[in-house]
């Protein structure tokens, strides 16, 4: 890695070396000499020089356009030191009766040389009047209008209009909308015309970093991303999670399934812990948050339920921003709970809306469309074998379909005799189709703001009402959400965020064996599944199921609609902040944040289902609490000319409590009665559990700017956790970080060489365990009839744990060019975790199967590049972004004895890691093969000819990508705007549980040959009846020792295709890479002129869509994102089984404000 990531560094070094000594050497300069009125030969407009000047020096001129209209200057070209930029002023501009007025380092006033400076009295008072519009023309209302230095302000009409009484003719007025650069202009003594830019990249960018501090991006010594709230809401999930998808590079997001409620695991920068929990660490408003993960259930049968991430609670449309902190230098201040990263939410606010109330609708309906299915075959329908006349079987064996012959089927009628009439043997190839409907999920949002000189607030309402792709599956969410912030005093302000969450379902889509898409894939062609809608025997409604397979399998309606999975859970999030200016340069921040929801669930299971014949039922209860109470004093000064300081300390406690009840059975008395109580004696499981946990925690920093190019930063964290022991409770990470602009050390100016960053950290992150990880105890378990039984957990637990330590370092550059036109950052880092708290394998004779203890240090090092670039800008408008990740994960130890460590599994797939391997590794079975001679390494069969297992595991893959590429592209034309994201993921492994089940059941187009002589059917005897579907299987067979031959036994279809496939998980392992077209939006916003006189504004609509194509490589019809299935109480990434189909989302969006 290290010789890959020199390789592809060295040339960016040498190119960036090479433009700073052209532009700072070479470059040639614009001199001015003497200004005129007239148009003269060499001459340019005044304004083309101004403009000139500002990209040379850096600086801003205000002016007004009537002040530079019609006049011209001189310019000469030379080379070397130039007069200094005020000396050039006074000669150009004097002779055309104007001056330059200094407001700042950076900002000039152009205004008359007679003008006298500004009296601040009433007489000198004057109103300013003027028009606001946007890039295009359009008038711009609601743009906020300050004097600069005061409270005096107002913002434009409807048609962009605006007046305001101001000190003076040299006030300057600071022009401010949202989604548009600031402005700042003279008053001056004519009607201002005043033109706002979108918003670009600024190279002061300010961004919002650990406990909340906004930062300039330039001075960061780490790498960060933000997404701002048009890229997670214009094509929204119902998961906020998902909006991170390709459009961050080092962030690599899996979800469980397509439906929208779905949970989604995140990782940032590669896995790094073997106990499986690699999540961030979600901060909304400053505030840590419950954990985003949980623990899949399985209620009640063997089903399972995904109930779904805690994150999903987070409403999109409230959202003005997130953030991801990736490395340790960036996520340090948040201690142990940031050792996986971080992500910050910032809600919107009233803060920067117009004057007084405002309305904001936004609407939007989503249509979901199950697409991409396994390749099923159609050509053969039920039973054992072609020439069965057994054809009511969930084998898919039998006689081939669509050849005008009839059988005896799942649903024949019956003659007056009581015996089945033979029917057409046809196929039904859309019958998967036919049973997944389409989804849809209506979002509707309202918002009120308001703003004055002392306060604002914004108060929002969203319902998220969602229909799943199968039958009788909802999702609906009902979000309240509060912002506020009030001026007590000019230097106290009070400010608080609260939100409630209510979310509720009737079912929920269960996954694994026995689930709907599992009952849907493998049922036979010649099923014509919608007779099943009925799925009540007639007379026998509520007590028997009816069904194509009766004792064998479920129908799948009556799963959809009477054994469902319901939920609700209500959430409320808040914090409340207290802000002091002590004195100019000392300031006080304390905040108080809770987050608590409290989550009821209910299972049922009506009478003749397949694992429940007698009914059952289930509750659960799960409550969760969180709080945080901290403060920060922070410090700031300029020394001097060159240097700045800012110093900060704090101190945190986060105290977190849990607590969880179930109660099931799996028999009933009476059908249909759903209650504990009605429970048969007996079979009543009962089960709790509760939990607290406590984190003291200080923390400080520092940071030093030289000249406003140099930042040095400087952290340090300690926390104490009540895990812990006491001895090892307590633990300190420092962190150190370096950014260096180089363009303006070196005082480059050029629209060249924009803009030149170098940067580069270390950090150290602790963390600790579980609570209860120390000493063994004993709990409650199951009663055994009259006796109470008490146990103990089976891991012999450790009270000298340490704490787990990450130590990362990272370099970067990021580099513009042509204005900010093109940019490039590049990041390198490399992390080690060491002293992971796992459980290892112990013998038996200790009591325990395994031990608790410090073991494994894992490390992980990658490179992320990003590119921005605008190929296009004018009236059309083409902006590119790109993201690159390439993470590189290895097991730098274990522990002494131990030559590898299971770290999961599911479905017969083994996740291990040995020293020298990778987190992500995944091992299967094999078959023999011969040990030696001319077959060497062919499969080795056994005398009957069928395969033999070796005992050992071999690795099949990894599910890590190699890389991941993200793409957005936009285009901007007038009111247009369409906006693709291209999200591509390359290399890795999948292993398909379905398709293994498929495959060695004959139910998909590869089992087709050999049944038949039609499809490659050998002629062969079984021992009762002469066949023509013979078939062999590839391999050796030991005639003697050491001599093989050829195989050469015959068998069927069914042993065929079950030894090939069901046996060896490798033959159902596919490559995971895949390309697709994640988002899509067409979107109008309507001009001002359209409008009219309309009493709405900023009106637009868009045409969305998601996964509107999609390529995999293994062309399988499954969809290598989903690879993730639920074993053991957790996710288990890189294996598929029995989830819902990939789907397709389409819809339109409305938004207007009034």
């Amino acid at each position: 890695m290290q010789k890959s990531f020199t390789k592809l560094y060295a040339p960016w070094s040498v190119m960036l070396l090479l433009l700073l000594w052209a532009t700072s050497a070479g470059a040639q300069q614009l001199m001015v000499s003497s200004g005129s009125t007239s148009r003269e030969a060499g001459s340019v407009p005044l304004q083309q020089m101004l403009a000139n000047l500002e990209t040379r020096y850096g600086v801003s001129f205000n002016y007004a356009p009537v002040q530079v209209a019609g006049k011209f200057v001189a310019t000469r070209t030379t080379r070397g030191k130039e007069a200094d930029l005020e000396g050039q002023l006074r000669k150009t501009l004097l002779p055309l009766g104007l001056q330059a007025v200094k407001l700042s380092e950076h900002d000039y006033a152009i205004r008359s040389a007679d003008a006298a400076p500004a009296i601040n009295t009433k007489a000198a008072e004057q109103i300013v009047k003027g028009k606001v519009t946007d890039e295009k023309g359009n008038p711009v209302p609601g743009v906020s209008i300050r004097e600069k230095g005061t409270n005096n302000g107002t913002a434009t009409d409807a048609d962009g209009n605006f007046s305001l009484k101001v000190a003076g003719a040299n006030a300057i007025l600071v022009f401010h909308y949202v989604g548009y650069q600031a402005k700042e202009l003279v008053a001056g003594s004519g009607l201002l015309q005043v033109q706002l830019s979108p918003e670009v990249r600024s190279l002061d960018d300010v961004v919002v970093t650990a406990l909340g501090i906004k930062r300039q991006e330039k001075a960061l010594g780490y790498s960060i991303a933000t997404l701002k709230s048009d890229q997670v809401n214009t094509v929204k999930d119902v998961n906020v999670a998902n909006a991170l998808s390709g459009k961050v590079a080092g962030v690599n997001v899996r979800s469980t399934s397509s439906d929208p409620g779905a949970t989604s695991l995140v990782v940032i920068r590669g896995q790094s812990k073997l106990d499986g929990y690699n999540q961030p660490l979600y901060v909304v408003d400053g505030v840590p948050i419950a954990p985003a993960v949980r623990a899949p259930k399985q209620p009640v049968g063997q089903v399972v339920v995904d109930y779904g991430s805690t994150i999903s609670d987070i409403n999109p449309d409230d959202i003005a921003s997130m953030t991801v902190l990736k490395g340790a230098s960036a996520s340090a201040l948040y201690g142990s709970r940031a050792l996986n990263g971080v992500i910050l939410i910032t809600t919107k606010s009233g803060s920067g809306a117009k004057k007084g109330l405002g309305v904001s609708v936004n609407s939007s309906a989503l249509f979901d469309r199950a697409t991409l299915f396994p390749k099923f075959q159609n050509e053969f329908g039920a039973g054992d074998r072609t020439g069965s006349d057994e054809t009511i079987s969930d084998a898919t064996w039998g006689p081939r379909l669509d050849v005008g012959t009839k059988h005896i089927q799942w649903d024949s009628p019956l003659d007056a005799n009581g015996n089945p009439i033979p029917t057409d043997w046809v196929s039904y190839p859309n019958r998967h189709k036919d049973f997944f409907r389409t989804g849809s999920t209506l979002t509707n949002n309202i918002a009120v703001t308001g703003n004055n000189k002392d306060g604002n607030f914004r108060l929002s309402y969203t319902n998220l009402a969602n229909e799943g792709i199968t039958p009788n599956t909802d999702l609906k969410r009902n979000t309240i959400n509060l912002s506020a912030g009030y001026a007590l005093h000019p230097k106290v302000r009070v400010s608080t965020n609260i939100g409630y969450t209510k979310n509720t379902s009737d079912n929920r889509p269960t996954y694994n064996r026995g689930s709907v898409s599992s009952i849907v894939y493998t049922t036979t062609p010649n099923v014509d599944i919608r007779k099943l809608r009925n799925y009540w025997i007639p007379g026998k409604e509520g007590l028997q199921q009816f069904s194509h397979v009766p004792g064998s399998t479920d129908n799948p309606y009556f799963v959809a609609y009477e054994l469902t999975n319901g939920y609700n859970r209500d959430r409320i999030m808040g914090n409340v902040e207290l802000n002091i200016d002590i004195t100019k340069d000392l300031t006080l921040m304390a905040r108080s944040g809770m987050d608590y929801y409290s989550e009821y669930r209910e299972s049922k299971r009506a009478f003749s289902a397949i694992k429940n014949p007698n009914g059952g039922y289930g509750i659960e209860t799960e409550t969760f609490r969180e709080q945080n109470t901290d403060f920060l004093l922070s410090y700031k000064k300029q020394l001097n000319k060159d240097f700045f300081f800012s110093v900060s300390g704090g101190a945190n406690r986060m105290n977190q409590s849990g607590a969880g009840t179930t109660q099931k059975t799996e028999s009933l008395v009476m059908p249909g009665v759903y209650s504990i109580s009605n429970a048969k004696a007996g079979t009543v499981f009962n089960d709790s559990y509760r939990f607290t946990k406590r984190i003291n925690s200080v923390y400080g920093m520092g940071q030093v700017a030289f000249r406003n190019y140099a930042f040095l930063d400087l952290t340090a964290r300690n926390d104490w956790s009540s895990t812990l022991p006491p001895e090892n409770n307590s633990y300190f990470y420092p962190s150190a970080s370096l950014s260096v602009v180089l363009t303006d050390m070196l005082n480059i100016k050029s629209n060249i060489l924009s803009f030149a960053k170098v940067r580069a950290n270390w950090a150290q992150v602790g963390g600790d365990t579980d609570p209860y990880s120390l000493y063994n105890t004993f709990g409650f378990g199951q009663d055994w009839g009259n006796v109470k039984r008490a146990t103990i957990d089976n891991a012999l637990l450790n009270n000298k744990l340490k704490p787990l330590i990450a130590t990362s370092h990272e370099f970067g550059a990021d580099v513009r060019f042509l204005d900010g036109r093109l940019g490039i950052d590049v990041t390198y880092y490399n992390t080690i975790n060491k002293n992971q708290i796992l459980r290892i394998p112990v013998t038996m004779a200790t009591g325990y199967s395994n031990l608790l203890t410090n073991a494994g240090k894992v490390g992980n090092k990658g490179i992320e590049i990003g590119l921005n670039a605008t190929p296009v800008k004018g009236a059309f408008r083409w902006d590119l972004q790109v993201n690159y990740t390439k993470n590189r994960n290895k097991i730098i130890e274990l522990m002494p004895g131990i030559t590898n460590y299971l770290v999961g599994g599911a479905e017969g797939i083994r996740f291990l890691v040995a020293e020298g391997t990778e987190m992500g590794d995944m091992y299967a079975q094999n078959w023999a093969t011969v040990p030696d001679g001319e077959f060497k390494g062919q499969p080795l069969l056994a005398n009957d000819g069928s395969y033999q297992k070796v005992n050992d595991y071999v690795k099949i893959g990894n599910y890590n990508p190699d890389f991941m590429v993200g793409i957005t592209n936009t285009f901007t034309y007038k009111g247009f705007t369409l906006n693709l994201l291209i999200d591509w993921r390359q290399g890795g492994k999948f292993f398909s549980y379905v398709a293994k089940n498929l495959l060695s059941d004959g139910r998909t187009q590869t089992t087709i040959h050999g049944r038949d002589p039609q499809t490659g059917g050998l002629a062969w005897n079984d021992g009762t009846y002469n066949r023509t579907d013979g078939m062999i299987l590839f391999g050796y067979v030991e005639e003697s020792p050491g001599k093989y031959k050829l195989n050469d036994i015959v068998t069927d279809p069914e042993n065929y295709y079950g030894e090939y496939y069901w046996s060896f998980n490798s033959r159902s392992t596919f490559d995971a890479s895949y390309v697709k077209l994640r988002e899509a939006s067409l979107t109008y916003n309507f001009s001002k002129k359209v409008l009219g006189r309309a009493p709405i504004s900023n009106l637009s609509i868009a045409f969305i869509a998601r996964n509107l194509f999609t390529w995999t490589a293994a062309e399988q019809g499954y969809d290598p994102e989903t690879a993730m299935t639920i074993a053991n109480g957790s996710f288990s990434p890189g294996v598929t089984s029995w989830g819902l189909p990939y789907t397709r989302s389409y819809g339109v969006k409305l938004g207007f404000n009034f």
